[in-house]
């Protein structure tokens, strides 16, 4: 037993012990020394006084230690106070606080005999609890996760074992460190108990990814992980399933990617993977899994011939692959909504334009072949149901008015953009989509030719333009025209190509794609200058506009205040009311409205920024660097030149491509390698479009897709057993109503509908529109390799962290806790000490003792 007494809150002892100190404080201020005056008619007075002097001194110093007794224990019970015992025996008469832990994470689903591995959890959850002695305390933690929710505080041991059978599946992944970290929190919110900390666990490797060295557990009571993993964790599973061209139209088959992974010993065979559009089977293959295989990618192909999207807009369809159910049912699917669109609109800028240019006269203008490739039939009654809507312009034409509704636009052959460059940017950061292309021959009454020179003068603007980087005025390698004999062509470099999914085809070898890449022979481009000093000093200057951005925010904010606590403008001088229209004009362009699709891009906006000034300036540095220029491919030169080069401008992204499109400055256009614009081109308008596909999380908040507003709102989970659950609207953003989805944590298709009175007056309701949006969690909790025992030893070391194995008791053990309920007799010897006090007052009064000088004269 330790005799030296813990506390609950060691301030109030703190305080207790320096208010105490108050009385003796004020006694010692309060014994003056007196002058003595020597006064012959005072002798007779000085014998009568001295008589009660003895008595007196001694009331006081009774006095004194009674009300310093009194606020001393007033702080140590406020302190609650408690003796730890470090005795490992158990002491069953003593209750204990139980924090468990339970792993409700995706893995635990995977099934046996004895059911889940989550039901195997459970039962010995619940067998420790029932040995926990009475009145202990019990906090019980979905690690995952819960549609409910749940409380960290501690509750009885009737409640929980209600709260443990109440945890469900989740399809999330865990985290030891989290299951510490929830403990911990638990732990300091709980009663002044002996604690012990269980954790139940499949024990993948994934769950300890964040762990890795014994000193993260400082800190913490000893923990007991108890091992529930599968004696034989074989699985198959969905671990990916996309649109290889990122949007579907009624026009073309649509080419689907699924992902098959297995682990196991032998081969699994006749493996059935279906494809479900809409909720009917249109298409299934059957495959052999071998072991060591890696990723197994099947492909699918549908034509969505049978859907009517609205021009300009899009139609959201729930497509879903399935496998043949194994022992882990919950990752043997995966779903996916499928954007189809049509007629979306696209603007090609080059240096013809619809009006001149000619293909009799061989004027064809340099985004020609992007057109082809996106739209492909030029009639005007087909053009409806391709996949965009071509307006081909010259660069004088380009309006805000022409480019609202457009998606992507694209500029190619163009000598420099001139004064357009701040309408482009304004589009981007709206969140438009642009490319830009090198190429084109030079002639200056069209202004056409790409000039490296004139477009870093006019688009850099040190990084405030549309350039992803700043050019070079040298380009690399010159036309056949231009050298001659001496022309030397170069070509792309493949290594470069294999880390992004724009330039992998389902089903082709990677020969294959090899040679398909070594097509086309380039004899020019333009370079890049992506020097660290570069990239530096862009990263800077987009850091100082984010903070000057920040700022003027927090004015505004401040000036509209001013004018609300005046009563408005009216109350306000000229210069303020200028402020503040000019504040509602930038605040307009910041909001990001002129562009008509864009408000569905992000209901809620950018995450706020945290009040914590180091924490706000070390999100500055990483939305800064997110602006930074990537490279997507290169040339194989010496100097490895860019061909592809992406930066991110706001919410849109700007794309260059170094070489022409239709020009001599490559034969590009005469091989099949141009695909790899077609797949570009496509995954640009598809981020686009509005989100649909979402991970598990806490929240979802989504924009109205349309601006009505007298609506009622139900969504169906796919757990939820067919019954709908009422959605509330609100604002989700700034100025922007919307509605929330609370905990989707399952996965699969959630369905909100909404429906508007019929206008007869009646009960009944009209659909006004229907929204399917899809839920997948990470791939990676699909593996189950659990962790070994002497991997774990090695990561925990020395710490006080134990493994209990499925055959192994969990222990009760550890050090306990008495006394915790002493504050009541402390509060209680504060009374009797304030009764002791007013009993001395009664029996000797309030009189004050004698001075020494009058005592002694």
């Amino acid at each position: 037993m330790n005799f030296a007494p813990s506390f609950v809150a060691v301030s109030f002892a703190i305080a207790g012990l320096i208010a105490a100190a108050g009385p003796v404080i004020i006694h010692l201020l309060n014994r003056r020394r007196y002058r003595i005056v020597q006064w012959a008619a005072m002798d007779f007075l000085r014998e009568a006084l001295q008589r009660n002097r003895r008595i007196l001194t001694l009331r006081d110093i009774l006095l004194l230690m009674l009300r310093t007794a009194a606020v001393l224990l007033v702080g140590l019970a406020l302190a609650r106070p408690f003796f730890s015992s470090s005795d490992q025996a158990y002491d069953g008469s003593k209750p204990l606080h139980a924090v468990l832990v339970i792993d409700n994470s995706l893995s635990m689903g995977h099934e046996s005999l004895e059911g889940t591995l989550l039901d195997r959890a459970q039962e010995r959850a619940r067998r420790f609890i029932d040995q926990l002695p009475a009145d202990s305390r019990v906090t019980i933690i979905p690690l995952c996760g819960s549609r409910a929710g749940y409380s960290p505080d501690a509750a009885t041991k009737e409640s929980a074992l209600q709260s443990l059978a109440r945890i469900e599946l989740v399809d999330r992944s865990a985290s030891v460190l989290r299951a510490m970290n929830e403990a911990q929190r638990a732990c300091e919110l709980g009663p002044a108990l002996g604690q012990r900390i269980v954790i139940f666990s499949d024990q993948q490797i994934a769950n300890w990814r964040d762990l890795t060295r014994a000193d993260q557990f400082e800190g913490l009571p000893p923990i007991q992980i108890v091992d529930v993993s599968a004696t034989d964790p074989q699985n198959t599973w969905v671990s990916a399933f996309r649109v290889q061209d990122g949007v579907a139209d009624v026009e073309t088959p649509t080419t689907f990617l699924a992902e098959i992974r297995y682990d196991g010993t032998a081969p699994r065979r006749d493996v059935e993977v279906a494809l479900s559009v809409d909720g009917q089977e249109v298409a299934s293959k059957t495959v052999t899994l071998e072991p060591g295989q890696g990723a197994r990618e099947v492909p699918f192909q549908y034509l969505f011939n049978s859907y009517q999207p609205e021009p300009g807009k899009s139609l959201s369809v729930p497509v879903k692959v399935t496998l043949t159910p194994d022992q882990l049912a919950a990752d043997d699917e995966r779903h996916l909504i499928v954007h189809v669109v049509a007629a979306l609109p696209v603007v090609f800028v080059d240096q013809y334009g619809v009006d001149d240019e000619d293909p009799v006269k061989n004027r064809l203008g340099e985004t020609r072949l992007l057109r082809k490739l996106l739209a492909p039939v030029g009639s005007r009654a087909e053009s409806a149901r391709q996949l965009v809507r071509v307006r081909h312009v010259k660069l004088q034409q380009l309006t805000q008015e022409l480019l609202e509704d457009a998606r992507l636009v694209v500029i190619a052959g163009v000598a420099d953009p001139g004064d357009q460059t701040a309408l482009l940017r304004d589009y981007v950061e709206h969140g438009g989509q642009l490319v830009i292309a090198a190429g084109g021959a030079y002639d200056p009454a069209r202004n056409s030719g790409f000039d490296p020179v004139r477009w870093t003068e006019a688009a850099w603007r040190d990084g405030a333009g549309i350039l992803p980087a700043p050019l070079l005025p040298e380009p690399l390698g010159a036309t056949p025209e231009d050298a001659g004999r001496d022309w030397k062509p170069f070509f792309l470099s493949f290594d470069s190509l294999q880390a992004h999914q724009y330039f992998q085809l389902a089903g082709v070898a990677e020969q294959e794609l090899r040679d398909l890449y070594s097509e086309p022979f380039f004899f020019k481009a333009v370079s890049a200058e992506m020097s660290d000093q570069t990239l530096e000093a862009l990263q800077q200057a987009e850091r100082k506009r984010l903070e000057e951005e920040d700022l003027f925010v927090a004015e505004a904010q401040g000036r509209r205040k001013q004018a609300v606590e005046s009563g408005g403008e009216a109350g306000l001088d000229e210069t303020t009311r200028e402020l503040l229209r000019g504040d509602e004009q930038r605040e307009g362009q910041l909001r990001h409205t002129w562009l008509l699709w864009a408000h569905q891009l992000a209901a809620a906006g950018e995450e706020p920024l945290p009040d914590d000034p180091q924490q706000r300036a070390l999100r500055w540095e990483t939305m800064a660097k997110r602006t930074l220029p990537r490279v997507l491919a290169r040339f194989d030169d010496p100097a490895g030149t860019p061909f592809l080069l992406t930066r991110r401008i706001g919410r849109g992204d700007v794309l260059f491509a170094a070489s022409g499109l239709l020009s001599n400055w490559n034969t590009l256009p005469t091989s099949n390698a141009v695909l790899i614009f077609d797949r570009t081109l496509r995954a640009m308008i598809q981020s686009t479009l509005p989100p649909r596909n979402f991970g598990p999380s806490e929240r979802i908040a989504l924009p109205l897709p349309t601006g009505e507003r007298d609506l009622a709102l139900q969504l169906r989970r796919p757990d939820g057993g067919g019954q709908a659950e009422l959605l509330d609207t609100g604002f989700v953003g700034r100025d922007q109503l919307g509605f929330s989805i609370e905990q989707p944590l399952a996965r699969g298709l959630y369905r909100v509908t909404a429906s508007r009175g019929n206008g007869n007056g009646g009960a009944a309701r009209e659909t006004a529109w229907e929204l399917p949006l899809a839920v997948n969690g990470d791939a990676d909790e699909s593996d189950l390799q659990p962790l070994s025992r002497d991997q774990f030893d090695a990561r925990v070391g020395n710490a006080a962290v134990r493994w209990v194995g499925p055959d192994e008791e969990i222990s009760l053990a550890g050090a306990q806790v008495s006394g915790q309920n002493s504050w009541w007799w402390l509060i209680l010897a504060v009374l009797g000490l304030l009764l002791l006090e007013l009993l001395l007052v009664a029996r000797w009064g309030t009189r004050t003792a004698p001075s020494p000088a009058l005592a002694s004269n």
